[in-house]
């Protein structure tokens, strides 16, 4: 490649590089020839050599690079192929075999030896003509490799490149010589035509032309090199060697001047010939010297125009030599990558930090009440203690941090280090106190609000010596302050040598930061108050809140009674209530004289004033619901419920709005009435606002005994939303779905398990199903009368086709008892059903439990797995009913494989419970508590004595039985997903009076619409007339 070309390139490549920041690989070269072969191997018959490396069967490494028809056979001696890629492209070379291999003694054929050395000239003239070579005259070239070290620094500032169009186009034409970067002449010797001697004069004013344009550009040139870094400049010096004239003439104006001295201008010295006579061929000889002649003629007559460029350039011209010079290393920049949160980015940080340094001794007792009193105001709680290895705490609950070094006069720099590991950008203050005090949560967090961030803070109240905190009554340090101690940490350890922790942490801040320990800042008073060492509550209390400073106080100690914790919290409870009621009416107040400042559209004031006004309906059919209910009844409270009676929580609700606003009314008016009865109730739930209700009460005039109606209106507004922190699930957990079926659901059975198998199986969801096989007393159970023969070859014929999947499918057999044919109704013989289910599998398992008629959805599987969390919530969804097809199809000519989602073809049922899924550890447990009441089914015998309690069940599903008798969370939503088809519902097997209502309940709700069931019953009475 001629050094023109070569420039050309290395200015795109450093464009990519340092202008356009981008990567550019070696392997883009391999994917040009690649593309080349890929387009012209078969129209212009291009050959390509492929480069291995691998391991030997013989063992050691093999690098090879062979043609591609030999490719196979050559991978045959290796046992692992590392690298495979495209090495060259060319035409068709009859005695190319070998051209690269890292064997010792066998590169005859390696276009470059392995170490590192260039071929000889001899070596690439066989390389390239093979047998050929022979009758080909190998003709030396001029090297200028002997010039010193400050011609080659000026060459590379003035490099120039002459080479005539003809040339130009001999340089493109000779793809093998252009592909191994070197032109030899071959045999025949070339001549100077007559017409070249013609074009003499118009080739000198080419080579003219070019040398003023590159004049021209020569100082932008040097200006734009001179930017680049010392990598790039260091490759772009070249040592110009000359090639055979006849070929290429490569020139340097600087390098020529040195090597031959000037006797004329325009002449040049000859230099020593080195060509190598053929002294069998005379004639042959003849012409190479001619040749020799004219390439004299043209080095002179190029030599004499670099002379020419170079009275343009001021000599004086300084010229920087960077190779002595080391290579800087360019850092790489860093991507930036934003945060997930805009506080995190802007450095916003939480406010408040509290650690409280204790014991083992004391979790139990102290700690418990300072968790309950001050954990829901700060932004962080932290407990300290120490605890030997391998031991526990005696109590459970969060922020617990143990240490296993018991060294007690450590314990405090333990528990900095903590708080520099993990909270050092994440809170503005904190405050490190033991547990022997109160903290007055409220007053401490309003205090660090109304401070500057900015400033170094060390307050408490001063110790046995004055510059030094106590950390009994507590020590509030900013962020700025825990900095400063991070970097003396290890001398603050090495210099605890005091038995005092208020000493050793005072000493470790004062060397930090020089700040003594105060008690005030920006006019601002940390106020801590200091118990007698005998302090009895009864007695001292009332003494002690007609201080002045105890109502703004942050801190009491000591105080070793967990007891007064409690009591001091109570006081300041409602000392903060009766502040935040009258800041409200304060606010009502003050909305209710500006009212009429605001637009005329919107000057109805809320009731109470302040609060959310509630929903305002677009439509009638958003317009919220009114119950009417008296003292034991609610009626009309869906639309499916006529009358209910009250009881629960909502009895116990209403009671308690009535006994609040008869009380209210009875103050109001100094006992002058007395309560008779309830006339009219009605409630109402906003969804924005919270419960309302109306109530008309009857009261009676004491003095004249005269019948009195208060009507009362009651708000009960929502309170602020909690998030609720839950174990940590994924959606990575198999779930085991359980499927029952009888002899009346056979085919049922099998469209699940053809669904199962398209939507699961073939999907590779992480899934196990296992379908349970309910027999009757007399039915058959082997061989080819099994009753379910054919699902079970089903069954064997898809764990079979999906083997090397490792999804399978199992069945479980389950005889009933006599007269027993059914599991839809009975809850009994469902939980039944699900003892036997749950000794199957593991207690980390995940069950899922389905009826037939549903198609399961990667939707709703992965929601069970988010809902369903071990050891604290069980997952029940509602599924979406469809009506009966006759109905609601009536009017179409087929009906729908898919059902919609719509009030017209079904509805979610909430009285549906047999979908649920919670994990076999939640449910032994549970099972373990009810046993004396449902005793546990370990075998198919045991189910006759469970189903005796049906008549008298205390439960109606398992859903239920997990409500009453578990602690666990019970989480139930609608599942637009979950869609199941209409089955019929026989209810004559029932044998508990409450079931074969609901089963009745069920049947009717199942059927259609009020509005589609009252049209056929118009219908059919106008088909009677």
């Amino acid at each position: 490649m001629n050094t023109e070309i070569l420039n050309e390139h290395l200015e795109t490549l450093a464009g990519h590089v340092f202008d356009n920041d981008k990567l550019v690989h070696v392997n883009i070269a391999k994917q040009i020839l690649w593309k080349f072969y890929q387009k012209y191997h078969s129209s212009n018959n291009i050959e390509c050599t492929y480069l291995l490396i691998g391991h030997l069967k013989e063992k050691g490494m093999h690098v090879e690079v062979v043609r591609d028809s030999d490719v196979s056979k050559a991978k045959e001696k290796f046992i692992k192929i590392i690298s495979e890629h495209v090495y060259s492209v060319h035409k068709p070379i009859m005695d190319l075999q070998l051209l690269a291999t890292a064997d010792s003694g066998d590169i005859k054929y390696s276009a470059i030896k392995f170490d590192a050395k260039m071929r000889s000239d001899e070596e690439m003239q066989k390389l390239r003509w093979g047998t050929a070579a022979k009758q080909v005259t190998i003709e030396n070239v001029l090297d200028f490799k002997s010039a010193d070290s400050t011609n080659l620094c000026m060459t590379e500032k003035n490099t120039t490149k002459k080479i005539s169009p003809q040339k130009e186009n001999l340089v493109k034409k000779g793809s093998l010589d252009h592909f191994f970067g070197k032109l030899i002449v071959p045999s025949k010797s070339v001549e100077v035509t007559s017409s070249e001697k013609k074009d003499d004069n118009a080739r000198k004013e080419f080579i003219e032309e070019k040398v003023i344009r590159e004049n021209k550009n020569l100082l932008e040139r040097k200006w734009n090199r001179s930017k680049e870094t010392d990598e790039i400049a260091k490759k772009r010096k070249r040592t110009i060697t000359q090639n055979d004239s006849s070929d290429s003439e490569i020139q340097n104006g600087v390098e020529m001047k040195e090597l031959f001295p000037q006797t004329e201008p325009g002449t040049l010295v000859k230099p020593k010939s080195l060509v190598s006579e053929n002294k069998k061929e005379k004639g042959e000889t003849r012409r190479k010297e001619k040749k020799a002649e004219t390439k004299k003629h043209d080095v002179a007559e190029s030599f004499d125009h670099s002379l020419n460029t170079l009275e343009d350039i001021d000599p004086y011209e300084p010229r920087i030599n960077t190779d002595s010079k080391p290579q800087q290393i360019q850092k790489a920049r860093k991507a930036f990558v934003r945060p997930r949160y805009y506080s995190t980015e802007l450095g916003i940080r939480e406010k408040l930090f509290v650690g409280i340094i204790t014991s083992r001794e004391h979790l139990h007792s102290r700690d418990v009440a300072l968790n309950k009193t001050i954990a829901h105001i700060v932004d962080k709680i932290r407990y300290f203690i120490s605890i030997p290895e391998g031991t526990k705490p005696n109590v459970s609950f969060p922020g617990i941090v143990g240490f296993t070094d018991t060294r007690s006069i450590l314990k405090p720099f333990h528990a900095l280090k903590y708080i520099v590991d993990n909270y050092l950008e994440s809170y503005d203050y904190y405050f490190l106190t033991k547990d022997v005090n109160y903290i007055n949560a409220r007053s401490l967090v309003e205090f660090v609000n109304k401070i500057t961030v900015s400033q170094n803070i060390h307050m408490g109240v001063q110790s046995e010596i004055d510059t030094y905190c106590s950390l009994e009554s507590g020590i509030l340090l900013s962020n700025s302050v825990i900095r400063e101690m991070k970097n003396n940490l290890d001398w603050c350890v090495k210099n605890a040598y005091s038995d005092s922790d208020d000493v050793n942490f005072g000493r470790c801040i004062l060397h930090s930061t020089s700040m003594p320990c105060t008690n005030h800042i920006e006019g601002r008073n940390l106020t801590f108050i200091q118990l007698k060492s005998i302090f009895n509550f009864e007695k001292d209390f009332t003494q002690l809140t007609e201080q002045n400073e105890f109502q703004n106080s942050v801190s009491i100690y000591p105080i070793y009674d967990y007891k007064l914790i409690y009591k001091f919290n109570m006081y300041f409870a409602a000392i903060n209530s009766i502040k935040v009621h009258k800041q409200i009416n304060d606010i009502r107040k003050v909305i209710s004289a500006t009212a009429h400042l605001g637009p005329p559209n919107q000057r109805n004031i809320s009731w109470p004033i302040g609060n959310q006004p509630g929903n305002r309906p677009l439509g009638r059919f958003d317009v919220l619901r009114w119950s009417y209910f008296n003292m034991s009844h609610v009626f009309f409270e869906t639309d499916f419920i006529n009358i209910q009676e009250l009881k629960g929580d909502t009895k116990a609700d209403i009671d308690n709005v009535i006994n609040i606003a008869v009380n209210n009314i009875i103050s109001k008016y100094d006992n002058k009435l007395s309560f008779v009865r309830l006339l009219n109730g009605y409630l109402k739930f906003d969804a924005s606002r919270g419960m309302d209700y109306i109530l008309d009460l009857v009261f009676n005039e004491v003095a004249t005994n005269k019948e009195i109606r208060k009507r009362i209106e009651i708000c009960k507004p929502l309170g602020k939303v909690e998030i609720i922190p839950v174990p940590y699930v994924t959606e990575n957990t198999r779930i085991n779905i359980i499927i029952t079926i009888d002899l009346s659901k056979k085919q049922d059975a099998v469209n699940f398990i053809e669904h199962y198998s398209q939507n699961c199986m073939e999907k590779k969801c992480k899934t196990y199903l296992m379908v349970v096989l309910l027999y009757n007393s007399d039915s058959p159970s082997k061989g080819k009368g099994d009753v379910y023969l054919d699902v079970k070859t089903y069954i064997s014929m898809l764990n079979e086709k999906y083997k090397k999947d490792q999804s399978k499918i199992t069945w479980l057999s389950i005889r009933l008892p006599v007269n027993v044919t059914s599991v839809d109704l009975d809850p009994m013989l469902k939980i039944a059903v699900t003892d036997l289910c749950a000794k199957k599998f593991s207690s980390e398992s995940l069950v899922l439990l389905v009826e037939t008629g549903t198609k399961l959805k990667i939707d709703y599987l992965n929601r069970v797995r988010m809902n369903t969390i071990n050891r604290y919530q069980i997952f029940s969804p509602i599924p979406f009913i469809e009506y009966h097809p006759d109905i609601i199809y009536a009017n179409e000519a087929a009906t729908h494989d898919e059902v919609d989602v719509n009030s017209n073809y079904g509805k979610y049922d909430e009285q549906n419970y047999n979908n649920i899924a919670f994990y076999i550890k939640d449910y032994n447990a549970m099972r373990q508590t009810v046993e004396a009441n449902i005793p546990l089914v370990r075998s198919d015998k045991d189910i006759a004595t469970l189903l005796k309690l049906s008549k008298h069940s205390p439960v109606t599903s398992l859903f239920e039985m997990y409500v009453s008798f578990s602690d666990m969370h019970v989480f139930r939503a609608i599942e637009p997903t979950l869609k199941i088809k209409y089955k019929d519902v026989n209810c004559d097997d029932v044998s508990n009076d409450n079931i074969y209502k609901n089963c009745l309940k069920l049947r009717n709700n199942h059927l259609g619409k009020r509005s589609q069931l009252a049209r056929l019953i118009l219908d059919y009475q106008s088909y009677q007339t």
